[in-house]
C-alpha cells in the first residue's frame, strides 16, 4: 500500500511538472524563433554501419529541413544498443528503425508511429514484407520446415527482423527449435551472404527478407531455378508478387518520442506523406515516400511468440501473479489485522479506495481528451495531404468521410456528398457492378485493390483517377471502406506523349534504315538496269537489220507475184542474210529478251519490297504472312549481306498469319538481319580470300505461338555485355555506325506491343541466335 501511495504522489508531481513545462513553452518558443532554429535529432538504426546510414537517410533529413525551416533536423546514427538508450535519456525527438526495434521502444518508452515507409521494389511501392526460407532446388530431402531438424541453417543476424525473427516464428510454429534442432545455426550478417552460403552448399538452408532472391536474380548474381522456397505462400501479383514463406509485417515506421510536441510531429508527418516518389530523399532511401502508419500488432504478436525483447519475461510468474493467485489467504490475514486496528483503520481504507477511483477516473478523462486531440490532428493531416481520401459504409455505400482534397475534386459540400454513394460520382458503375467489384474485399479474398476510372464533378466534367481501395475493420467495431484517390490527368497526358514519341522514334529509325540501305538498293537496281539497256541497244540494231532483210524479201515476193524471177532479187536477199548473220540473231534475240524480262522482274521485286517495307502500316494489328515479311526484309537488305554471308531459310509450310504491326515487325527483322551481317563482317575482318559466313532464318509454330530464329556464325556477344544489349543507347559499334536503339526498340516492339518474347543465345566467337516468339 505504501508503494501505491508513493506512486500516486509521483504521478501528481510529474503532472504538475508537465503543466509548468507547458506554461513555459510559449515563451521559450518565442525566444527561439528570434534566435535560431530548434535542433531536432532523428535517431536512425544504422544496421549496416554509419556511412551507409548517412548515404541512405541523409537526403530525408535535408528534405525535412527544407520542408520545415523553423527547425534544424540532424541525423543521429545509432546501433541496436545505442538507440534505446538515446530514447530513454530523451536525447532524440524522432526514431527510424525496423519494426522489432520500434515495438520495443513503443512498449518501454511510449514512442508513437506517425508514418510507415513505402519500400520501392521494381518501381512499385510496398508497405509490408516478410521472410523466405529456402534451400537448393536439388535437395530432395528438404521440402518443408519440418525437414530442417538436424540441418545446417543460416540467417542474417540475431537482431534482424526480416532476416531471422519472422522466419524463427514460422519455424517455431512447425515444431522447430533453432537452438536445439539446427546443427548448427549460423549468421551471415548480410542477405547476399546467406544466399551464397546456400548456393555453395556451406549450409543446407537459410532465410532472408522477401524480394532478396528476386533482386539477386535481376542483378545476375543467382538463378532462381537453383532454389526452392519452403512452405511457399500463394503469390498475388497485384498485392505482393514475391516469393514468401512467412506472414507479412509492416515496413519501417517513423515515430515520435513521448516528449516530442504534437505540433512538430504533425508537421513532420505532413512533410513525409507529401514526399514525392521521384525526390532525392525517396531515391536515396530506395523508397517511394511514406504513407499513414500501419498496424504493428503483427510485430507485437511475433515478438511475444518468440519471447524476445520487450517480451522476454512473458509467461514468467511475478509477484503480482502470486498475490493474485493466493489473495484469499493473504486477504484473510490482512482482514484479521484490520479487525484489530479498529473502525478508524477501516474508514481510512475506504477513503483511500475512493481517492484511487477518483485518480483513475481523472487519468481516463485525460486519456480521452488526448485521443480526441489526436483524432482532430489526424483529421487535419488528412485534410492537408494532396491525395483525396473517401470513406463509405459497406452496407448503404453512403459516404461517411471525405477530406478537403476529395471535396475539391468532386465539387460537392459535406452535406451533399454524405447523401451520395461512390456510384453517383463514377459514371462507369451502377450499384450492382460496384458491389460485385468490392465483394472480394468484404469476403477477405483480397486485402486491397487498385483500379482506374473517372470521377464526375458536380459541374459535369470528368476527372480520370486511380483508386486504392481497402476494407478496414477495427476490433469490435463496424468496418468501413477507405479509398485513396489520385488525379491521373497529367499522367495520361504524359503517357500519350510518350507513345507519340515512341512512334516518331520508330518511324525515324525506319527512315534512317532506308537511307542507310539506299546506296545498296541503288546498286542492286543498277546492275539489271545496265544489262537491260545493253540488250535493248542490241535489239534495236537487230531490228534495223531485220527490217532491211524483210524489205529484200518483200522485193523478192513482188517479183514472184509478177512472175518475174530475175536473179538479182534472189542474190540481194541471200547477201542480206549473210550480212545480218541470221543464225546469230535467231540465237541471241530470244536470250536478250529473256535477260531483259529477268532484269525487269528483279527491279520490280526490289521496288515492291521497298514499297512494302516503307509502308507506314496500320495503327491496328493485322494478320501478316511472316514468311513473306522475312523474304521482303531479305530483299531490302540484300546488299548488306550478299558479299558477307549465304542465307539459308527453313520456313514452315502452312504457317498461320500472325496478328501484328507489320511495319514495326519488319523494322525489327531488318535490325536483326543487319546485325547478323555486321557480326559476320567483324569476324571475317579484311577477308582477302572472299570467304562468307552463314545466316539461318527459320519459322515454326509452337502451340499457340510462332517462333522466328535468326542465327549467324559471326563474332558473337561477349558475356560481359550480354545483359546490356537491350538497354537503350547501348552499342559496341564505332561512333556514327549505330545509335544503340535497334535492339531496345526490338524488345519494346516484341515484348510490350505484341506480348511476345525476345531472347538471345550467344557465346563470344560462336555467333548469336535471336529467338522471337509471337502469340497467334
Amino acid at each position: 500500500m505504501w508503494n501505491k501511495r508513493k506512486k500516486t504522489h509521483c504521478m501528481r508531481f510529474a503532472l504538475h511538472l508537465f503543466i509548468g513545462f507547458c506554461l513555459c513553452l510559449p515563451a521559450t518558443a518565442s525566444l527561439a524563433a528570434y534566435s535560431r532554429p530548434e535542433i531536432v535529432l532523428i535517431g536512425v538504426l544504422a544496421k549496416r554501419g554509419k556511412k551507409e546510414c548517412s548515404k541512405k537517410w541523409g537526403a530525408t533529413v535535408e528534405y525535412l529541413n527544407k520542408s520545415i525551416p523553423e527547425y534544424r533536423f540532424l541525423l543521429a546514427r545509432l546501433t541496436f544498443e545505442e538507440l534505446p538508450r538515446a530514447v530513454a535519456e530523451n536525447k532524440v525527438q524522432f526514431t527510424l528503425s525496423n519494426p522489432a526495434m520500434y515495438v520495443e521502444l513503443e512498449y518501454k518508452y511510449g514512442v508513437t508511429r506517425i508514418a510507415t515507409l513505402k519500400n520501392k521494389i521494381q518501381g512499385r511501392a510496398y508497405t509490408r514484407f516478410g521472410g523466405v526460407i529456402f534451400t537448393r532446388s536439388d535437395r530432395q530431402d528438404i521440402n518443408g520446415a519440418e525437414d530442417l531438424a538436424g540441418k545446417r541453417f543460416m540467417a542474417v543476424n540475431p537482431g534482424s527482423f526480416g532476416g531471422w525473427q519472422v522466419a524463427w516464428r514460422h519455424l517455431q510454429g512447425h515444431g522447430i527449435r533453432p537452438q536445439r534442432d539446427f546443427m548448427p545455426l549460423l549468421f551471415g550478417n548480410t542477405h547476399d551472404a546467406v544466399v551464397y552460403a546456400v548456393e555453395n552448399g556451406k549450409v543446407d538452408a537459410g532465410t532472408v527478407r522477401t524480394d532478396t532472391l528476386e533482386r539477386m536474380a535481376r542483378e545476375g548474381k543467382i538463378t532462381l531455378q537453383d532454389f526452392k522456397v519452403l512452405d511457399q505462400q500463394p503469390i498475388d501479383r497485384t498485392v505482393f508478387p514475391f516469393l514468401r514463406t512467412t506472414r507479412l509485417y509492416p515496413e519501417w515506421p517513423f515515430a515520435k518520442t513521448r516528449r516530442t510536441s504534437e505540433d512538430l510531429a504533425r508537421k513532420v508527418a505532413i512533410a513525409l506523406l507529401a514526399m514525392e516518389p521521384e525526390s532525392t530523399a525517396a531515391r536515396n532511401s530506395n523508397s517511394m515516400g511514406w504513407t499513414i502508419p500501419l498496424d504493428y500488432s503483427p510485430v507485437h504478436a511475433c515478438l511475444k511468440a518468440l519471447h524476445i525483447p520487450p517480451y522476454e519475461h512473458l509467461g514468467e510468474i511475478s509477484l503480482q501473479q502470486i498475490l493474485a493467485r493466493y489473495w484469499p489467504w493473504i486477504a484473510a490475514l490482512f482482514c484479521f489485522a484490520l479487525f484489530l486496528t479498529g473502525l478508524a483503520t477501516y474508514v481510512l481504507a475506504l477513503n483511500r479506495r475512493l481517492k484511487k477511483t477518483m485518480n483513475r477516473l481523472d487519468h481516463e478523462l485525460l486519456e480521452r481528451k488526448q485521443i480526441v486531440a489526436d483524432l482532430n490532428a489526424f483529421k487535419q493531416t488528412l485534410d492537408q495531404i494532396l491525395d483525396c481520401v473517401f470513406m463509405f459504409d459497406p452496407d448503404t455505400l453512403e459516404f461517411n468521410y471525405a477530406n478537403q482534397g476529395a471535396l475539391l475534386q468532386v465539387g460537392y459540400s459535406y452535406g451533399e456528398l454524405f447523401a451520395m454513394t461512390p456510384v453517383d460520382i463514377k459514371p462507369e458503375f451502377d450499384k450492382k457492378t460496384f458491389r460485385r467489384m468490392i465483394a472480394p474485399l468484404l469476403d477477405n479474398q483480397q486485402e486491397s485493390m487498385t483500379f482506374s476510372t473517372v470521377h464526375r464533378h458536380k459541374d459535369g466534367h470528368s476527372v480520370p483517377v486511380e483508386i486504392f481501395l481497402q476494407y478496414v475493420q477495427p476490433a469490435q467495431r463496424q468496418g468501413t471502406f477507405v479509398s485513396v484517390v489520385r488525379d491521373i490527368s497529367q499522367r495520361l497526358v504524359e503517357l500519350k506523349e510518350k507513345e507519340q514519341l515512341q512512334a516518331r522514334l520508330l518511324h525515324t529509325q525506319k527512315l534512317e534504315s532506308v537511307g542507310q540501305l539506299a546506296a545498296g538498293i541503288a546498286h542492286e537496281i543498277n546492275t539489271p538496269t545496265q544489262y537491260i539497256g545493253t540488250n535493248i541497244n542490241f535489239l534495236d540494231e537487230a531490228f534495223a537489220d531485220l527490217t532491211a532483210l524483210i524489205k529484200k524479201f518483200l522485193a523478192l515476193l513482188t517479183a514472184a507475184e509478177n512472175s518475174s524471177f530475175a536473179p538479182e532479187p534472189v542474190h540481194a536477199v541471200r547477201d542480206k542474210l549473210e550480212e545480218v548473220d541470221w543464225e546469230y540473231l535467231a540465237e541471241e534475240i530470244p536470250e536478250a529478251i529473256a535477260q531483259t524480262k529477268d532484269g525487269v522482274h528483279r527491279v520490280s521485286s526490289i521496288v515492291q519490297a521497298m514499297k512494302e517495307f516503307s509502308h507506314p502500316g496500320s495503327k491496328e494489328k493485322t494478320a501478316v504472312d511472316l514468311n513473306r515479311l522475312i523474304e521482303t526484309t531479305m530483299t531490302v537488305a540484300r546488299n548488306e549481306w550478299k558479299y558477307l554471308a549465304e542465307i539459308k531459310t527453313d520456313f514452315a509450310e502452312n504457317l498461320p498469319n500472325v496478328p501484328c504491326f507489320s511495319d514495326e515487325l519488319g523494322q525489327v527483322m531488318l535490325n536483326l538481319l543487319v546485325n547478323a551481317a555486321h557480326g559476320i563482317a567483324e569476324k571475317l575482318g579484311a577477308n582477302p580470300e572472299g570467304k562468307k559466313g552463314t545466316i539461318n532464318l527459320s519459322t515454326r509454330r509452337i502451340n499457340d505461338m510462332v517462333e522466328i530464329r535468326i542465327t549467324d556464325n559471326g563474332i558473337g556477344i561477349p558475356e560481359a555485355i550480354s545483359n546490356n544489349i537491350f538497354d537503350p543507347f547501348f552499342t559496341t559499334k564505332e561512333v556514327g555506325k549505330g545509335t544503340g536503339q535497334g535492339l531496345a526498340i526490338a524488345r519494346d516492339v516484341i515484348v510490350n506491343k505484341h506480348g511476345g518474347t525476345l531472347e538471345v543465345e550467344s557465346g563470344e566467337g560462336k555467333g548469336a541466335t535471336f529467338i522471337l516468339c509471337l502469340p497467334l
